[in-house]
């Protein structure tokens, strides 16, 4: 931790020991609070002042050294879901990453850089900004000699006030596959409601999708670039249970928006050559005519 002292800013950037002791950054703006914890770069807070956090993070996460935070923001790299014998959604969320460079913007936005270490393979960092928004932006640079493919994803949960009365347009007329069904399908709907566990990963989108809230009076905005994979996800109640780091009851409170290059999208690098995938989310007043 007294190394990375180096990096506070007065009144903008401290570092503290967060939860299970793993080290963390807090970054405070004229408009917003943000935290951010080295294991995973993992973003656990983005709160505007004034207003309800924008992210989602669960009361019975496990703050360990080999387990991924739950909520939040996780950095899903190399791979998406499953391995067998390997993490689940790859390394990049339970490794402790390097911070970089931290810095005071002309405009009062503050900037953070963390890097992957790695013994070899692709260079990989991620930039995130905090201000009246907050903006990630994932960056892998092949300086290998062969081709490198990979999956990614910024794995954003989103604080809402009621599941059941949220709505999220952006994706009417997109292919999607339907992990509960094992089945693609085409989304009809202008605005997908939610009513039940939902997982899926919507193909060959690079729009904006919103998540309209009436119950705490706002819409969410999630822009990207770089990306064309959308992942909407919710365990519901009986997933819920079963999982250890969630509360029974916190899928009324969070959903998952997620944005990436996944399955057929995955990314391939020739040497010499860099991605990136950036993610800015922001709210606004909620439109009249909502619920």
């Amino acid at each position: 931790m007294q190394a990375l002292k180096q990096h506070e800013i007065p009144g903008r950037v401290s570092l503290f020991s967060g939860k299970g002791g793993l080290p963390a950054v807090r970054i405070e703006t004229a408009w917003s609070l943000a935290e951010i914890y080295l294991h995973g770069a993992h973003v656990t807070r983005f709160q505007k002042t004034g207003e309800p956090p924008l992210l989602f993070l669960s009361e019975a996460s496990q703050y360990d050294a080999d387990k991924p935070i739950r909520g939040g923001v996780p950095l899903i790299y190399p791979w998406f879901g499953g391995r067998d014998g390997l993490p689940a959604h790859g390394t990049a969320r339970i490794t402790s990453w390097d911070l970089t460079e931290t810095r005071v913007l002309p405009d009062g936005r503050v900037r953070l850089r963390f890097h992957l270490p790695s013994a070899d393979g692709p260079e990989v960092d991620y930039v995130v900004t905090v201000g009246s928004s907050l903006t990630m932006e994932f960056t892998v640079a092949n300086t290998g000699t062969a081709d490198v493919t990979f999956e990614n994803c910024l794995h954003s949960y989103f604080h809402v006030g009621d599941i059941r009365r949220i709505g999220i347009t952006g994706l009417r007329g997109v292919a999607y596959f339907d992990c509960l069904l094992a089945a693609t399908r085409t989304e009809t709907a202008e605005t997908l409601r939610i009513a039940g566990e939902v997982d899926r990963t919507y193909q060959n989108t690079a729009a904006t999708v919103e998540i309209h809230d009436p119950v705490l009076g706002r819409t969410l905005r999630v822009r990207k670039s770089g990306s064309l994979s959308t992942v909407v996800w919710n365990p519901w109640i009986a997933k819920s249970q079963r999982m250890p780091d969630f509360g029974d009851n916190e899928y009324q409170t969070m959903v998952c928006v997620e944005s990436g290059n996944i399955a057929e999208h995955a990314i391939t690098l020739q040497p010499g050559i860099r991605h990136s995938l950036q993610v800015e989310v922001d709210d606004l007043p909620l439109d009249r005519g909502w619920d």
